[in-house]
């Protein structure tokens, strides 16, 4: 299972990964000043961070509002989901074709052709996956942490 779920006092999202805890700062929290540390309350790109290599980058993920588009960057692999005005959202990852169809209860799957990847439910200001496959855990991780980037950033747009 992976939960990520916003810290919004400690301006992180933490992210349950199986056993490991992810950890997802604004990319901006990096800098200092306190104009950096304004920017980062209104981020929409954070990086990860893994408990084995605290300090470095694992992967970076943004959410662009205009576009309704999530992306992942892990070193140099890049995604990122393509919407359509009443269409499903959509990703390709791995050579894997998945598909969103996303539901105003917050509970939908991710489905690769016929079969679900996966089942997903929203809540406030988090994101759980589960019933996935072991090989998609991290890019399914780093998925979560769009969804919920894209839940703050829509929660701020209408604050």
């Amino acid at each position: 299972m992976i939960l990520a779920t916003a810290r919004v006092l400690k301006n992180v999202i933490e992210v349950q990964v199986g056993e490991a805890l992810w950890q997802a700062r604004p990319v901006q929290s990096e800098q200092s000043g306190v104009g950096a540390r304004v920017a980062a309350l209104f981020s929409t790109e954070y990086h990860t961070f893994l408990p084995d290599h605290p300090e470095v980058a694992h992967s970076t993920v943004s959410y662009h509002r205009k576009d309704d588009q999530i992306r992942i960057q892990v070193g140099e692999h890049h995604w990122h989901t393509r919407s359509t005005t009443f269409g499903p959202m959509t990703i390709e990852y791995d050579g894997r074709h998945f598909t969103i169809n996303e539901r105003l209860t917050g509970r939908f799957a991710i489905v690769q052709g016929d079969h679900p990847a996966a089942t997903v439910q929203l809540g406030f200001r988090s994101c759980r996956i589960e019933r996935y496959a072991s090989e998609l855990e991290p890019f399914f991780a780093n998925l979560a942490i769009g969804y919920v980037i894209r839940t703050l950033t829509w929660e701020n747009f209408f604050a």
